[in-house]
C-alpha cells in the first residue's frame, strides 16, 4: 500500500510505476473510489456519498475510510488478485493501516514523503481546496506518521523519475524501469 501526506506525489508515482510496469501482468494497480468529482492527476472512480454508503453495505470494498470530509474505498477485487499471487498496488491512507494490517498480514507499506515546503506548494498548485483545508491536510500528516514505522520510505521532494524508479524497483525488483 502506497501512503503519504497529501501532496507527497503518491498518484504521480503510482502512474509512473504503472507505465513502466505495464508489461508485468502479476502487478495490479487499484483504482480507488472517492466521493469527489474527477480531477486532474488522480485516476479514481468518482461516487456520491449515497452511492458510497450503498457500496459499503453491499460489500463492494475491501477497505474503506473517511478523510478530509471524503469517503475512500478500495474495491473488493483486490482480494481475488492477492489470492492469485498478484502484487497489488493501492493508494491508501496512513490512518487505515492498522485495519489494513489486520486484513492483510503480509502488507508492504511504501511511505512517500516530501519536504513540508514541497507539500504546501503541491497542495496549492492542485487547487482542490481552500487554504484552511490545505493547512488541515498538512497538520494531519504530522499526527499519523507513527503508523508507518515499518515502511519503506521514498523521498519524492526532487525529480519524479528518481522517486519513481525507486518505487518501480520496490514493486518489481530486478525489472528495469526504462520505457523505450
Amino acid at each position: 500500500m502506497v501512503v503519504g501526506a497529501s501532496g507527497a506525489g503518491k498518484d504521480s508515482l503510482i502512474d509512473y510505476a504503472r507505465q513502466r510496469l505495464s508489461h508485468e501482468s502479476r502487478i495490479q494497480f487499484v483504482r480507488r473510489t472517492i466521493t469527489r468529482p474527477p480531477s486532474v492527476g488522480e485516476d479514481h472512480v468518482p461516487m456520491d456519498a449515497d452511492g458510497f454508503r450503498n457500496s459499503v453495505e453491499h460489500g463492494a470494498f475491501a477497505l474503506h475510510w473517511d478523510a478530509h470530509g471524503l469517503h475512500y474505498g478500495l474495491p473488493v477485487v483486490i482480494n481475488d488478485w492477492l489470492s492469485q499471487g498478484h502484487v497489488v498496488v493501492a493508494n491508501g491512507s496512513r490512518a487505515i493501516l492498522p485495519e489494513a494490517r489486520r486484513h492483510y498480514p503480509d502488507l508492504q507499506i511504501i511511505n512517500i514523503v516530501a519536504s513540508p515546503e514541497i507539500l504546501a506548494k503541491r497542495l496549492e498548485a492542485r487547487g482542490r481546496e481552500e487554504s484552511a483545508s490545505r493547512q488541515a491536510r498538512l497538520a494531519r500528516s504530522v499526527q499519523i506518521d507513527a503508523n508507518v514505522k515499518d515502511a519503506i520510505t521514498i523521498d519524492n521532494s526532487g525529480e519524479l523519475s528518481i522517486a519513481g524508479d525507486q518505487l518501480v524497483s520496490t514493486l518489481a525488483p530486478g525489472v528495469s524501469s526504462f520505457v523505450g
